[in-house]
């Protein structure tokens, strides 16, 4: 309001009420670079439709490289199409008068948003690129970070946690290549007391070795598309190895600044979906009308990030590579970085562990939060959902 009284106050031609007029506007500029250029860049600005944000299209800003395109502030979806290449989602968060340019810490040109060639992706792979985000910085989230605007570099992630029947494959395929110990140890199983004491199975056992859903203690029926659960870190592990020497790429747990990203997009907002909470919007204690249960994978649609993957603000928590601590998972020079390989269990057995779950507060939803989990414990609120590298490193 003071800006806005100073330059009414001035000459129309004044070059001060020039500058002030353009800083209550607030335009920024977009720079954008590609490998490989020539990629058109569709806009869509995010903007609030019952309590939600939503993609709205506004129009085509050319094909890259873009320098300095002007650009109103806000939040904006870039949709990246290459005739060689997926379609990528660039989202944008303007604040007044910034030049969104791409420029990575330590740099001084902007870093080209690697576009992944056309096939190279699955059908459940979510590709989310390089650049800034906001992370941390939720007082209402639980355990949550310090705000800070950090670089990550680009993350293929699944879009979905791990199923009964993707894991039923993994356990199957250990028994048939004679590693029985290793099934048994990673199958899912009821709550032991201690670390190192294994519950009773919670799969069924086919006489030829094989894995199967049945009933669990409590009477309900594990579908075979809903996340997997009562595994412990150490198993999600395991199935991530195996992801990996089975695909040819480097599958991991990610780190739970990764997973703020992929959940939160880059303009710091509090969900995958917006700002606001709605118990029908994801799997929570809230969501349901009889006895609370995990749900497929495939419902609650509407639980969805800006880089399409789902399910990271309700029905399961993921287990995050890190161990618990204050400071959170590595940042070297505002850079986001891969945790170290740590498996040291007895000396350190917290971990940490994201998202909402089917029967957990609707404060666990909240993308910046963070709860710790015993890594040896079989939670039936934790599951996981691998991550790797784009580029491969």
């Amino acid at each position: 309001l003071a800006v806005q009284e100073h330059a009414a106050a001035l000459p129309p031609a004044h070059p001060v009420r020039s500058a002030c007029e353009a800083y209550l506007t607030g335009d920024g500029a977009l720079s954008l670079v590609t490998d490989p250029p020539g990629a058109e860049v569709l806009l869509f600005r995010e903007v609030v439709q019952d309590r939600r944000l939503v993609p709205v299209f506004e129009r085509s800003l050319g094909v890259t490289p873009l320098q300095a395109a002007p650009l109103p502030m806000g939040s904006y979806r870039c949709v990246l199409r290459h005739p060689d290449c997926e379609e990528v989602v660039y989202p944008v968060a303007l604040r007044r008068q910034e030049h969104w340019d791409g420029v990575a810490p330590g740099e001084t040109d902007p870093t080209p948003v690697p576009l992944p060639p056309r096939g190279s992706l699955g059908p459940d792979d979510c590709y989310v690129p390089p650049g800034w985000f906001t992370s941390g910085g939720d007082p209402e989230a639980a355990d949550t970070l310090p705000g800070r605007r950090l670089w990550c570099d680009g993350r293929v992630v699944r879009r979905f946690p791990i199923t009964n029947r993707e894991y039923l494959a993994f356990l199957d395929d250990l028994v048939a290549r004679g590693e029985e110990q290793a099934a048994l140890r990673h199958a899912p199983r009821e709550r032991a007391g201690k670390p190192g004491a294994l519950g009773a199975l919670i799969f069924g056992r086919r006489e030829d070795g094989r894995f199967y859903l049945k009933p669990d203690a409590e009477g309900d029926v594990w579908l075979d598309r809903a996340p997997v659960l009562q595994v412990d870190w150490d198993a999600a592990e395991a199935y991530c190895r195996w992801l990996a020497a089975r695909t040819g790429q480097p599958w991991r747990l990610p780190s739970s600044l990764e997973r703020e990203k992929a959940a939160r997009g880059v303009d710091g907002r509090f969900y995958p979906w917006g700002d606001h909470h709605d118990p029908s919007w994801s799997c929570s204690r809230g969501s349901h009308a009889g006895v609370p249960l995990p749900a497929s994978v495939d419902d609650y649609p509407l639980d969805q990030s800006v880089y399409g993957v789902r399910g990271l603000g309700g029905n399961v928590r993921d287990w995050c590579q890190e161990r618990h601590g204050a400071g959170g998972p590595p940042v070297e020079g505002l850079r986001v970085v891969i945790p170290a390989d740590d498996r040291s269990l007895t000396e350190h057995p917290d971990r940490v562990t994201c998202g909402g779950d089917w029967l957990g507060p609707a404060e666990y939803a909240r993308s910046a939060s963070r709860v710790w989990c015993a890594a040896w414990l079989r939670n039936p609120y934790v599951s996981f959902r691998p991550v790797r590298s784009w580029p491969t490193r």
